[in-house]
């Protein structure tokens, strides 16, 4: 492994300044059919905790949850299932040994199942995780850290119970009006007749948008909500959404007129961050303003025109194309928004068509800078390639250069001689059946182009290779709507190809 042997001296400065990326550093999209070049509303987050953490991918099968099962999450939420669960698509963080990596729990779970589709066509991602509000609204409204409803039980529950968009929205602003929730965030709810998005930043306040067909914006841990008139009808929102930011002192909108300016009342210091930028430059490459001359009007949400009317959802977000899969693959290789914290990334096409192939569901494990996106149609997808679905060990942090397998330098936190935690500079090794695996061949791909001495030259047929094998995966996307009826087939020999041939590509560079 020379070059994972070698220049480490040359990279261990750099990784301390890039390797780490905070955790929650998610980062969604959402374009209107009217803006799309094939018709289709299209929405996708990335899922980012931290490197090289084993993400695995799969098809929940019908009746896994029980009528009257009562459903114990991470930390504290409960719930109890009305009906034998739907199946559904699904990632979810590796408990497959029976032990959870978020909690530590032993008990029967789905630690972070991130999204998915399920077999009557609701599709769920969550979530975008949103800071929570300003102190004062936090000191009206705070989060329920014992038992509201944690990011990571959310699909679980949705997708388990609910066959529509609606009623999924109905169930989840009903747990936020009654047990409320951990923590702040931006959720995407959708079929093939209407998409929702929700945020909450505080612990039982939320606001709810049926989103038009005309609008675009980005969410990267920030909020996308500005001004909104509650009285439109595609407006679902807490009974004291405007009370409680009254209440703080931080309210901005017309009560009279029962409008709220969601950012400026509930996160009035939130200025864009550099993936909101980026974001404004994908939608317009000629996109010129400064960091600090925007303003959340050159982004947010609002329905509300200058004349105080009603209107249909909109952004003041220049989009300069029609919208292709391929401009959402290429926002994700964005620097930034690509990053070694990506767990996966999720992108959902839906169509108002009705039947099994009105939602189409692209899936990429790990750094987007690195990748390819597989195409599903995952109420046609029985089961998904072998190597999304293998629970591995973790990967291991030592301080002292191993002697074989793949690794790459990096930080690590371990005790000193006094018992206190200090960081030390090390390496993190993956684990010996990282080939196997479809996360941790992404992953090993990832860290040999960002920290191990790859040259420009090899990182540029790295780049060229996944080009291609991305064009045989939107060849793979015309296949399954020609022969929907082999979906499952089509699906994991495209995920196979891609395995296989990147398996390679990490062996010849290592």
């Amino acid at each position: 492994m020379k070059n994972m042997k070698t220049l480490l001296a040359l990279v261990v400065a750099l990784v301390l300044c890039l390797g780490t990326v905070g955790a929650s550093a998610c980062t969604a999209i959402y374009v209107g059919s009217d803006l799309t070049a094939d018709g289709s509303t299209m929405f996708a987050r990335s899922e980012d905790i931290s490197n090289s953490y084993n993400k695995v991918y799969y098809v929940a099968p019908a009746g896994l949850h029980k009528a009257g099962e009562v459903y114990q999450g991470c930390y504290g939420f409960t719930y109890t299932f009305t009906k034998d669960s739907y199946s559904y698509t699904a990632f979810s963080d590796d408990n497959l040994s029976g032990f959870c990596p978020d909690c530590g729990g032993t008990h029967a779970h789905t630690p972070y199942e991130a999204g998915g589709t399920n077999e009557m066509g609701l599709t769920v991602t969550a979530t975008e995780t949103l800071s929570g509000g300003c102190k004062a609204v936090k000191a009206i409204d705070p989060m329920n850290g014992e038992t509201g409803i944690e990011e990571a039980e959310i699909p679980t529950v949705l997708l388990s119970e609910c066959a529509t968009a609606r009623e999924a929205v109905t169930l989840l602003t009903s747990i936020y009006d009654t047990v409320g929730c951990q923590g702040g965030s931006g959720i995407f709810i959708a079929d093939n007749t209407e998409t929702w998005y929700i945020e909450n930043v505080t612990g039982t306040q939320y606001i709810a948008l049926r989103l038009s067909e005309s609008v675009a914006f980005a969410v990267p841990n920030q909020s996308a909500i500005g001004l909104i008139d509650l009285d439109d009808e595609n407006v679902i929102a807490s009974a004291n959404l405007i009370a409680v930011a009254q209440q703080a002192g931080t309210y901005v909108g017309d009560a009279e007129a029962n409008t709220i300016d969601f950012i400026a009342s509930y996160l009035p210091e939130q200025t864009p961050n550099s993936r909101y930028m980026s974001a404004l430059s994908h939608f317009d490459p000629a996109f010129s303003k400064a960091a600090e001359e925007v303003t959340a009007a050159d982004y947010a949400i609002s329905n509300v025109d200058a004349e105080g009317n009603i209107v249909p959802f909109y952004t003041n977000i220049s989009v300069n194309r029609a919208f292709t899969v391929a401009d959402i693959v290429a926002y994700y290789d964005i620097p930034g928004i690509g990053s070694t914290s990506n767990l996966e990334i999720h992108i959902f096409q839906t169509w108002a068509e009705d039947g099994a192939t009105d939602t189409m569901e692209w899936v990429a494990m790990d750094n987007g800078c690195w990748n390819v996106f597989v195409p599903y149609y995952p109420m046609l997808t029985t089961d998904v390639y072998a190597a999304y679905k293998l629970g591995t060990e973790s990967a291991a942090f030592t301080q002292e250069q191993p002697a074989e397998g793949l690794y790459y330098p990096t930080t690590g936190r371990v005790r000193d001689a006094e018992g206190k935690r200090v960081t030390v500079d090390g390496f993190k090794v993956l684990p010996a059946n990282w080939a196997d695996s479809m996360y941790w061949t992404f992953d090993a791909l990832s860290n040999l182009c960002e920290y191990a001495g790859v040259s420009d030259e090899q990182k540029a047929a790295v780049e060229n290779e996944l080009a291609a094998l991305q064009q045989i995966a939107y060849d793979a996307a015309e296949a399954l709507k020609a022969d929907p009826a082999n979906a499952t087939a089509i699906s994991m020999q495209t995920a196979q190809t891609v395995h296989q041939k990147v398996v390679e590509m990490v062996n010849s560079i290592k």
